[in-house]
This record gives structure tokens, C-alpha cells and sequence, in this order.
């Protein structure tokens, strides 16, 4: 069982990685192309469009995982009600959305990006209830193909749009034709799979179904809170150019969620159907799904934080050398957000979700405070301070509340490896900060060493678990 949670974090991992270095290639032609200001009008079209989707989504993606992880036949019989459910609330919610978006004036650029997006945001969203479907099955390398294809032609087509000299509108047009894409591959693959669930739609059902997710829905209003208010805030408080340095770097450290949320789904399912005195008991499968999180998201934490301005400047171009600033304070942040989304998935896979509806929602409060207070004195730098700070208050309480739900954590076996490895891989990464590829080279090789040799010690199960995963693997694929 922890074999296959491995495993689905790796096929989605990978095939993620392939997508997110697209749509980061796009993004950094988009930030060469079309500088500061042109990238923080798309950096606000995706904020806006993703406070709209929330009263689209209604919580109702991780309500059919869940539904669908207790009574596969039941999440069959929902699939299609969703999809109906959610085309019914996008049409009127788009239309005032937009509305709302030209009483305030914004730009006619602005508006045309938020309207050249709103189509590909809407299919993504056809593609998470895709993805709620195979996460039931346990399946994770089929989403992972269909959303590697939709970024790569999404990249392909804005890149080429912006070397024909159109502008950021194009760039979210071409985001829309590669998301519809990404949603047909997404059906071809549920078709060769687990199969196209049965086309039942009854609206009479949808009262019903939007109440059962009133609880994911909250919580994804609030989370659309945390993860959206500060470029939205910034749009309002300072400049367009001060939205795109915070969007180039949210955008590098949103690129480590990919992980983030592979391992979320490798494991959100059997932290359904687990329990304290199972086998293998809950507990030791959250235990190991925070060391994963910890081991695959510690180097990127490292790397972002204390090479950040070389990683901009790379990946941006020397004008975007400033948003070093803001990636370097988000950097912590990238472990912190892998223990949210874990703490979040094992609270809302058990009996009663709500208990963790409230702590979003305070958390939103405490985000939205500290954006309000640090973006007037701080700009990009003050919205990055308040996204770390909320996540690190955020992780600590969820952690705890996990802990007490799986009936404690064993934490030096859990978290030493990755500590220690993340010390020393700091350490040369510091000494050789001025080499870019000396110091993520030897940095990681130091990171990968000193993990081996500690977990050999704390943890010696875990290493023999992936030592045979890994030779069965190589054996089951050998041509003798």
C-alpha cells in the first residue's frame, strides 16, 4: 500500500515536472517579452478568475473523491452531475464576474485577459473532477499525462504567439486551447482506464450534492483567501510591475506544488479507508507521507531561498533579478505548504471535515491582516512575509491536529533525514552561491548523501521499502 502511494506520487511527479517546466517556459518568455507590468495583468487575471471558481468548484472535486473513495459505484453515479452542476454556476458567476471587472475600470487589456482565460480556468476545473475520478481508483499516471499535455501545448502555443509579436491576451487564449485539450486526453484516458462513468444527470440532485459540500467549499473560499488575496491586493495597493516580480516568483514557488499535491493525491484515498488499528495503521502512512513531502520538497526550499536572485535572473532575465527578493521569503514556504496540504487532506478524509473549516478560516483572516498591513510598507517583499508567516502558523496547527487524529507522530524517524540533509545541503549551497550550477549540483549531491546515511540509521524500514520497491521495479521491466 505505501508502495503504490510511492508510486502514484512518482507518476504524477514526473509527468508533472515535464508540464510545469512548459508552463514555467512560458512564463518566462511571457516576463522577457512582455516585461514586469504585461506579466502581472495575466499574474491578476488568474487571481481574479480563481476567486470566481470558487463559487464554481463548490468544494465539490474532494467531496466526490471522498464520496467516491467510501462507494466507488456512488462516485461513478456523481461524475457527470458534478461536471453538469458546475457548467450551470460558471455561466452566471463568469457573467457578473465580468461585470464586477469593468464597473471597477480596470485596464481593457486587463478585461480581455480575464476574458481570454476564463475558458481555460473553467476546463481545468472540468479536469480536477477528471482527476477526483482516477485519485478513487488510485490511479495517478493518466491525469499526469493529460496535464503534461495540456501545459506543454499551452507553453508551445503562447510561446509562439509571443514570438509573432501578439501580446498577453493571446498568451491566455493559448492557455484555454490547451486546457480544452487537456480535458479531451483526460476522457480518452478515462475511457481506456477506469472507464467512462455512466452519463447520469439529474438537477434535482444538485441541491442535495451542494449542501454535502458545503464544508470543502468553505474551506476552498478561505484557501482561495490565502493563496489569491496577495496578488489581488497588490494589483489594488501598488503597482502592475510590482505584480509581476511577486507573480515571477509565486510562479517559481508554485512550481514545487506539483509534489505537493502528488503526494496529497497519492494518499488523500487511503486516508479515507484507514484507521488507527488497521493494517497498515493511519499513522503510519500520514507518518510517511510528511516524510515524503519532506525529502522532495527540502532542496527546493534551499535552492529557492538561498539562491533565489540567480534563479530569476536565469529564468526571467536580468529585469526580473528584484523578484529575487520575494522567492527568497517564499522559500521556506515550500515545505510548510506540502504540511498543509497534507494536514488538510487527512483532516477532510475523516468522518468530520468541518473540524478543519475554521481553522482555514482564521488563517485567511490572518493572511488577508498581514497582506493588508506589510504590501503598503513592503510591496512584493511584504506580500511574500505574509504568505510564509501564515503558512508556518497554518502548518504547525494542522500538524497538530493530525497528530492527535492518527494518535501521534513519530517525529525523529519522520523529519530527520530531511533536516539534516537540508543543513548540509545549506551549508555548500551558502559557500558557493556565487556558481549557480556548482551550487545546486553539489548542494543536492551532498543533500542526497547525508539523507541516505541518516535515514539508514533512524529509519532503516523506510530505506529497505524503497530499496525493494525500486528492484522490483528494475526486475519487472528487465527484457530476461
Amino acid at each position: 500500500m505505501a508502495e503504490r502511494a510511492v508510486l502514484n506520487t512518482l507518476y504524477r511527479s514526473g509527468g508533472e515536472i515535464l508540464g510545469r517546466l512548459a508552463s514555467l517556459a512560458l512564463f518566462a518568455e511571457a516576463g522577457r517579452t512582455l516585461g514586469q507590468s504585461g506579466l502581472g495583468a495575466f499574474v491578476f487575471a488568474v487571481a481574479y478568475l480563481g476567486f470566481v471558481m470558487v463559487g464554481v468548484d463548490i468544494g465539490l472535486d474532494r467531496w466526490l473523491l471522498r464520496a467516491g473513495a467510501r462507494d466507488r459505484g456512488a462516485g461513478e453515479r456523481l461524475f457527470f452531475n458534478v461536471l453538469a452542476l458546475k457548467a450551470a454556476l460558471a455561466l452566471p458567476l463568469f457573467l457578473i464576474g465580468f461585470v464586477v471587472l469593468h464597473l471597477i475600470g480596470y485596464h481593457h487589456q486587463t478585461e480581455a485577459t480575464v476574458w481570454a482565460l476564463a475558458p481555460g480556468v473553467f476546463f481545468d476545473s472540468v479536469a480536477r473532477t477528471q482527476l477526483s475520478t482516477f485519485l478513487v481508483h488510485e490511479r495517478g499516471g493518466p491525469p499526469a499525462l493529460a496535464d503534461t499535455i495540456q501545459r506543454i501545448i499551452s507553453a508551445v502555443l503562447g510561446i509562439a504567439a509571443l514570438k509573432a509579436g501578439y501580446g498577453v491576451v493571446a498568451v491566455a487564449g493559448s492557455y484555454s486551447a490547451g486546457s480544452l485539450t487537456g480535458v479531451i486526453v483526460g476522457f480518452v484516458l478515462l475511457a481506456r482506464t477506469v472507464g467512462i462513468p455512466s452519463v447520469t444527470v439529474s438537477a434535482r440532485r444538485w441541491l442535495k450534492m451542494a449542501a454535502a459540500s458545503v464544508p470543502f467549499a468553505t474551506q476552498d473560499t478561505f484557501s482561495a483567501m490565502l493563496g489569491r488575496i496577495d496578488a489581488l491586493l497588490l494589483a489594488v495597493i501598488a503597482t502592475q510591475a510590482a505584480v509581476g516580480r511577486y507573480g515571477a516568483a509565486y510562479r517559481l514557488f508554485e512550481s514545487s506544488l506539483l509534489i505537493t499535491y502528488a503526494i496529497g493525491g497519492a494518499f488523500a484515498a487511503m486516508f479515507t479507508y484507514l484507521g488507527v488499528n488497521t493494517d497498515p495503521p493511519l499513522a503510519a502512512m500520514f507518518q510517511r507521507a510528511i516524510k515524503l513531502a519532506l525529502v522532495l520538497l527540502m532542496p527546493i526550499a534551499i535552492a529557492f531561498t538561498v539562491l533565489a536572485g540567480s534563479i530569476c535572473r536565469l529564468i526571467y532575465g536580468t529585469k526580473f533579478f528584484s523578484a529575487g527578493t520575494p522567492l527568497r521569503i517564499l522559500g521556506p514556504a515550500v515545505v510548510l505548504m506540502g504540511l498543509v496540504t497534507l494536514g488538510n487532506s487527512l483532516m477532510i478524509s475523516r468522518d468530520n471535515p468541518r473540524r478543519v473549516v475554521w481553522v482555514t478560516a482564521v488563517m485567511a483572516v490572518v493572511n488577508v491582516s498581514l497582506n493588508a498591513v506589510l504590501i503598503p510598507l513592503y510591496i512584493d517583499a511584504g506580500a511574500a512575509s505574509a504568505m510564509s508567516i501564515t503558512e508556518l502558523v497554518y502548518a504547525a496547527w494542522l500538524l497538530r491536529m493530525g497528530s492527535r487524529e492518527v494518535g501521534g507522530i513519530r517525529w525523529l524517524a519522520t523529519a530527520a533525514g530531511a533536516a539534516l540533509a537540508g543543513g548540509a545541503m545549506t551549508a555548500v549551497t551558502l559557500a558557493l552561491d556565487h556558481n549557480l550550477w556548482a551550487a545546486l549540483a553539489l548542494g543536492g549531491a551532498v543533500y542526497v548523501a547525508v539523507l541516505v546515511a541518516v535515514e539508514r540509521l533512524v529509519s532503516p524500514l523506510d530505506v529497505k521499502l524503497v530499496a525493494d520497491m525500486a528492484r522490483r521495479r528494475l526486475l519487472s521491466r528487465s527484457p530476461g
